[in-house]
């Protein structure tokens, strides 16, 4: 028997950085409300299809995205259900919040500039 203390390890999305934390929440809760505050303010505002909203939505967008990436770089990435984060969770990640923030920028401009105006 080895009287040696065992070497600590880091449980899995453990985090330890406010950064890592503001990035957390970022992508995962105030990005996605922001969104959808923005969406509806598209869908009634009624002013064309490339405004300060639209710009503000595609700003919203890029900051998830980059905080997703600073949250998966930083080695205590997790999923929303609490699993590690993997390069393809990364992949996927980027390609549903580009797809679906562009359809539902399209269909908010439809709603806001067609159906309403």
């Amino acid at each position: 028997m080895s009287s040696a203390p065992e070497p600590e390890t880091r449980p899995s999305g453990e985090i330890h950085s406010f950064g890592i934390l503001a990035a957390r929440l970022i992508w995962a809760a105030f990005g996605p409300l922001v969104l959808l505050l923005l969406t509806y303010s598209i869908a009634t505002a009624s002013s064309g299809w490339l405004t300060a909203l639209d710009l503000a939505f595609g700003g919203v967008v890029g900051l998830m995205l980059l905080a997703r990436w600073i949250e998966q770089r930083s080695g205590t990435g997790t999923t929303l259900t609490g699993e590690p984060a993997t390069a393809q969770h990364w992949r996927r990640y980027v390609a549903m919040l580009l797809i679906s923030a562009c359809g539902i920028w399209v269909v908010a401009n439809l709603i806001g500039n067609h159906l309403i105006a």
